[in-house]
């Protein structure tokens, strides 16, 4: 009976994704963010979140940092021929009047390096996001663990 207990609450962990709470900045709406998790002494990883835009003028995300890493980018995951590769994006992240820009793997995402801590699932972690000519915007991000096949020990996989 116990070990039932046990795979039955371990099997409802795995189903259970819990995210912050959706944040509406001078009409751009921010949703869904969350980091994933590290293993021990692992210095960079990623961010996912949605931003709608429901003013009538473009927005840029143009930065975004965190107590929990000494650097923060935004990133773009593209196919270069038939070789994925990531890319900072230095002038920003677009998103237009009335769009949902979504970052999440293997496309738009947030980067973390240099991270002071290890990122532990269910934890909650503080970042802030810097809009051009909109200001700054501090968000809760929950961190979600992820598969094992996608948590490598390479920090060239765990964006």
């Amino acid at each position: 009976m116990r070990r039932f207990m046990l795979i039955t609450a371990l099997m409802m962990g795995d189903f259970t994704v819990v995210y912050a709470e959706k944040v509406n900045f001078n009409d751009i709406i921010i949703d869904n963010v969350w980091i994933k998790d590290t293993p021990p002494n692992h210095k960079i990883t990623a961010g996912y979140l949605t931003i709608e835009n429901l003013s009538d003028t473009d927005a840029t995300l143009v930065s975004v940092s965190s107590s929990f890493a000494k650097k923060g980018e935004i990133h773009q995951m593209k196919m270069d021929g038939n070789v994925m590769k990531m890319r900072p994006i230095t002038d920003g992240l677009f998103i237009p009047a009335g769009e949902i820009i979504y970052l999440k793997p293997d496309g738009f995402h947030l980067m973390f390096m240099m991270l002071n801590m290890q990122i532990i699932p269910q934890q909650t972690h503080k970042i802030t996001l810097t809009f051009r000519n909109l200001g700054s915007v501090e968000v809760s991000a929950t961190v979600k663990s992820t598969p094992t096949s996608d948590n490598l020990n390479s920090e060239s996989n765990n964006h």
